[in-house]
Order: structure tokens, then sequence, then C-alpha cells
């Protein structure tokens, strides 16, 4: 994929052509297949075309696969094992790079997101005016049409990050087009010309984080080089949404320690030093409340401060990585830096 050190700050004469809308799609799908069929329905809906369309289908089943298979023969389909969301999303990313080397977009969607017809190309208008932004989203709904499921995210002072309007009614509190933290990964655009900046140890989406807060690593990782994170309420689709805080202990014990234990790496590999001595009473007094509430409430995640820990050394090693990345780009005040 076509790499450049920053991201200009206009559009180049060069990419003011139909080509420079080129985008291709990857689903990452595990084991929902009438989530699958929706979505890609919807993808074969959009008004602006992509180039193509991948099915990563992980831990998939060949005989529960193939009516869809046989409905959409254009789409490249990968049945691979259950390595995580994060190595999967890189998959796609690769699969889309052999297949499509001349795109200018990668959208990377999970299979219970469904587009509204015209998702791909209000998102990619609005990036292609915003040169800057090396990741950008739209607005994702719940399955009702009306309840706010991402606005994008936003970064609080604790460090967890946070949809933005989430189980709000959509009144259009965020209709406007702006710079976010970051973008949900169920419905993530990424530019491809940003994508060797944003690697690390060859990887996009971090590997060690198997799943959850993979995007919102990737986010901060875009902002500490200098890139932005750009949301776009035109583009709307519905998200099904795996993970409510209502429904939490209906997911495994599994997949909580992982985003349990993601948060601790993200913070390792991407805080800046100074935010981290500004916010750390409010740091502290969260710490206290997320120990508390996995000692009385969640003691399955406890588990996430030995796997954190565990894979500490890893995480400071790609944070040096990323501050090496900083300084040969320039260091600028507010950085990892």
């Amino acid at each position: 994929m076509r790499s450049q050190e920053a991201l200009p700050d206009s559009e180049p004469e060069s990419d003011r052509s139909p080509d420079a809308s080129r985008y291709a799609v990857g689903i990452v799908h595990y084991r929902s297949y009438a989530d699958l069929g929706r979505c890609l329905e919807s993808v074969s809906a959009q008004d602006l075309k992509a180039a193509t369309i991948g099915v990563i289908d992980v831990a998939g089943e060949e005989a529960k696969a193939q009516p869809l298979r046989d409905r959409y023969p254009a789409v490249d389909w990968q049945i691979v094992p259950n390595r995580g969301f994060a190595w999967a999303a890189n998959r796609v990313l690769a699969r889309i790079d052999e297949r499509c080397s001349d795109a200018r977009f990668a959208l990377i969607l999970n299979a219970d997101i469904e587009l509204e017809p015209q998702f791909c190309g209000e998102l990619i208008r609005e990036m292609r005016a915003h040169p800057k932004a090396a990741l950008g989203g739209g607005k994702l709904l719940r399955t009702d049409g009306e309840t706010l499921d991402s606005a994008g995210i936003a970064l609080p002072r604790h460090r967890r990050p946070r949809d933005r309007g989430s189980e709000e009614k959509d009144s259009g509190q965020y209709d406007k087009v702006e710079y976010v933290f970051g973008v949900s990964g169920a419905a993530m655009l990424l530019r491809c010309a940003a994508l060797d900046r944003l690697r690390i140890d060859d990887e996009i989406f971090d590997e060690d984080f198997f799943l959850y807060h993979e995007d919102t690593d990737l986010a901060w990782r875009a902002q500490n080089l200098g890139m932005r994170v750009l949301y776009v309420p035109s583009a709307r689709a519905l998200h099904a949404r795996g993970w409510k805080q209502s429904e939490r202990f209906e997911i495994s014990s599994d997949v909580r320690r992982h985003s349990f234990k993601n948060h601790y790496l993200q913070m390792l590999k991407n805080e800046r030093p100074w935010d981290f001595v500004v916010n750390l009473p409010i740091l502290l007094a969260w710490e206290i409340l997320r120990l508390g509430f996995a000692l009385l409430r969640d003691r399955a995640v406890l588990g996430g401060y030995r796997d954190a820990l565990g894979l500490a050394g890893r995480a400071w090693q790609k944070r040096q990585k990323l501050k090496s990345r900083i300084k040969a780009g320039g260091a600028r005040p507010g950085h990892l830096l």
C-alpha cells in the first residue's frame, strides 16, 4: 500500500480523481452467519461501490458459510483459526493489499454491522476533505435505528475510553463532522497512505490485545504520531453490538479479562508522561474502584492484572519504537516524548 511519512494538509492534485475514492472492504466474522448475510447485503448495496470485498471467517464452518459464498461469489473468503480480532483485522489489511494494492482506503467491519447505502460515499468524501485524518468512522446506531451506539470515542481522564452518546436517543446532538479521539473498530475506515507509519512490529492492530481496545490503542497511536481521527455523522450504520453494560455477565470471562488487561497495555504504550502526572489522582481513584468492583462483583477479571504484567515488557518495547518514530518525524509538543 502507498505510504508517506506525514499526511498532507490538503488533498494533492493527483488525488482529485475518481480513483482517489477507491476502497476495499474486509469483514471480520465470528459464528453469526445471519449477521454476516445482512452485512454483506449492506456492503453490496453501497452507492459508492467497493473495489473488492473480503471475509475473514474466524473459526468458520464450511457448511454454514457455503450458502453465503454461493450468493456472493465475488467475495474473497478465508476461513482462519481464532487468534483474536486484532490478528484477523491485520489479515484483512494484508489481504486487501494483495488483492487491491491501489486502494486509497480500507474499511474494516464487524459482521454485526449494517451500513446505510451512503455510508462509504459520505465517509470517504469527508476523509478526502480532511487529509490529516488517518482513521474515520460514522454514526453507529443500535438495531432500533434510534438509540446511539457510538458517535466516535472519547478518552476521559481516567483513561477508560467511552463511546460518545452510547445508549442515548439520537436527536442530532452528534451531527457535526469533527475530529475525535477514536472511532469504533466495528466500522473503521483506514487511510492506506498512513498504514506504514502506524505499523509497529508488522502489526496495525496490536495482536497482544486479542480483542477489545485494539481500536482505541490504534487511535491513540495515530494521535501521538500527529494524525487525526474523523467522525462523520452522515455515514450511518446499525450495530447489533455483542457487549452491552447491562449484559456484562453474559459475556465470557475470557473476553472480560482481555478487556480488563488491555486497558493497562494501551496506557503503557501511549500515555504521555505529563498527562499521567496531571491525571494521577483521578487514575488512582478509578483504579481503586476497578479493583473493588473486580473483588466484589467480577473476580474472573482479576487474572487481567497478571496478563497485563506478563505483556508489559512487550508493550514497553512497542512504546520505545513509537517514541523513536515520533523523534524521526520531528518531535512536536504534547507527544509521547
